[in-house]
């Protein structure tokens, strides 16, 4: 063993989470009987992207639980991740309270606000992005969090930067791998919360860009420089690496004997970069849909299960609408407890169908209103919209009308003279819809950014760079 990995695995055993000691400990029976919840977000990664969905692509442990569970046919997000990630956390359409990208208004209340209100322990591992400063993770109702791109943003992949609990992490080794850190702090803390009913937010940094070599691609080990090549071939292998992990975790609840009483929801938050194109398997090819409102965009792969339910799914392919405000309300009802009326939420539970049952509430449509709020280069702006959608037209607030199951690239819109009775009939209850929302066009602001007194954004920097500039907003309000 030469002396560089002696000294990258020595690091690994300082880094180690402190959750270690957690597996010596005697299983002791839990008098809440409440679920568990484990909410996995992968980043940029579309339907495409899975076997279970067609891919060509390997993800046996994700493929393994679609046929176990459910997946989900029909989720709709937001088509960029900050909005699609206030949406999930926050349970609101984002007309309500998005203001500017990597930024989350702080006088809302999350899922894990939710669970704290519940009696639930809870914590976030991954992505952040939503604010910086080091308080917020706790503001938002996280416990305990190890987390990429909170008051600076650093190395992700290769030599990974993060912060750990209120620690600064740049001490890493070239033969670390971020997502590795990040999943095995989150597998700590489940086995150190195994003996109360928990809540965790796992926002993976895969397989968002730069497209780098996993420790599972052949590059990986011909030279450590090679590690930080970029690369689409690596594409493939940043999917099979995120199916690894989700498989390491489903092991140990497993060995925790979590499975039964665990919720899990596995889903993408937006869809596949628009440079990656993706092979079936009926030989077709997809190409990648971010920050675009077509089905490519938005459109998720979603997996779900409640292991005790499991021997009553009939079927285990789900066509019901499921949108990113419905998390909130799916989690307040596992957790046994109302959202309060003042959070304004929008959601529909769909907890009945994790237990094998029909959903009461099943959605009629799903809506997505879209404001970037990016920066100005990347000129995002001009996909902004709202749109109302079932399972096989989209309406939107200009008039314009789509199959989108013949039509997913939205080339051939439904003029009034070629659509039939019933299209006119639904083109027509989606506008009265419409018209009883806030008033919104193409170039209208977003709300007005909201900053608590103590959580003001810290001056960050990027190493080998100087304090990043904030982004373009569209003013802000400092709540009192």
């Amino acid at each position: 063993m030469n002396a560089k990995l002696i000294a990258g695995v020595a690091s690994m055993l300082v880094l180690a989470p402190s959750f270690g000691q957690a597996a010596k400990k005697k299983k002791i029976e839990r008098k809440d009987q409440r679920p568990n919840i484990l909410f996995i977000l992968a980043d940029d990664m579309g339907r495409e992207c899975l076997g279970c969905y067609g891919s060509t692509y390997k993800t046996p442990n994700l493929d393994a639980f679609a046929q176990q569970g459910l997946q989900f046919n029909y989720c709709t997000s937001q088509p960029l991740s900050t909005p699609s990630r206030v949406e999930a956390l926050t349970g609101k359409y984002n007309y309500k309270n998005y203001s500017e990208f990597q930024f989350m208004n702080q006088d809302q209340k999350t899922f894990a606000n939710l669970a704290k209100d519940a009696g639930y322990t809870t914590c976030i591992s991954g992505k952040w992005q939503l604010g910086q400063n080091a308080g917020l993770p706790k503001l938002f109702g996280f416990d305990n969090y190890c987390l990429y791109h909170l008051t600076w943003k650093g190395n992700k992949y290769c030599k990974p930067e993060f912060e750990q609990d209120g620690v600064k992490h740049t001490e890493c080794t070239e033969d670390q791998y971020g997502p590795d850190y990040f999943s095995d702090y989150l597998l700590g803390w489940i086995e150190k919360n195994q003996d109360r009913p928990w809540l965790a937010y796992y926002a993976m940094t895969l397989v968002h860009d730069p497209f780098n070599p996993t420790p599972d691609s052949q590059d990986w080990d011909m030279d450590p420089n090679k590690r930080y090549d970029e690369d689409n071939k690596y594409f493939p292998d940043m999917c099979s690496y995120t199916d690894k992990l989700f498989g390491k975790v489903m092991k140990k609840l497993d060995d925790l004997k979590l499975r039964e009483n665990t919720i899990v929801i596995f889903v993408g938050d937006n869809g596949t970069a628009r440079y990656i194109t993706v092979p079936m398997k009926d030989g077709s090819e997809v190409k990648g849909g971010k920050a675009m409102p077509i089905e490519t965009g938005t459109g998720l792969p979603m997996l779900a299960s409640w292991g005790k339910y499991e021997s009553q799914f009939k079927n285990h392919q789900v066509d019901d609408l499921v949108d990113f405000t419905d998390f909130m309300a799916t989690f307040a009802d596992a957790m046994n407890i109302q959202v309060p009326a003042e959070w304004d939420t929008d959601g529909h539970s769909f907890l009945p169908v994790l237990r094998g049952e029909k959903n009461p509430n099943e959605r009629e449509w799903v809506f997505v209103h879209y404001q970037p709020n990016h920066v100005p280069q990347a000129n995002l702006e001009k996909y902004s919209c709202r749109f109302f959608k079932d399972h096989t037209y989209k309406y939107y607030s200009t008039g314009a009308f789509y199959n989108y199951k013949k039509d997913p690239e939205e080339r051939r819109g439904l003029t009034m003279k070629v659509r039939t009775k019933e299209e006119k009939a639904l083109s027509a209850k989606y506008k009265a819809m419409m018209d009883k929302l806030p008033k919104w066009e193409l170039g209208d602001k977003c709300v007005k950014k909201v900053v608590l007194p103590g959580y003001e954004p810290v001056a960050t920097k990027k190493k080998g760079q100087g304090a990043q500039g904030k982004g373009k907003g569209q003013g802000t309000q400092t709540a009192k």
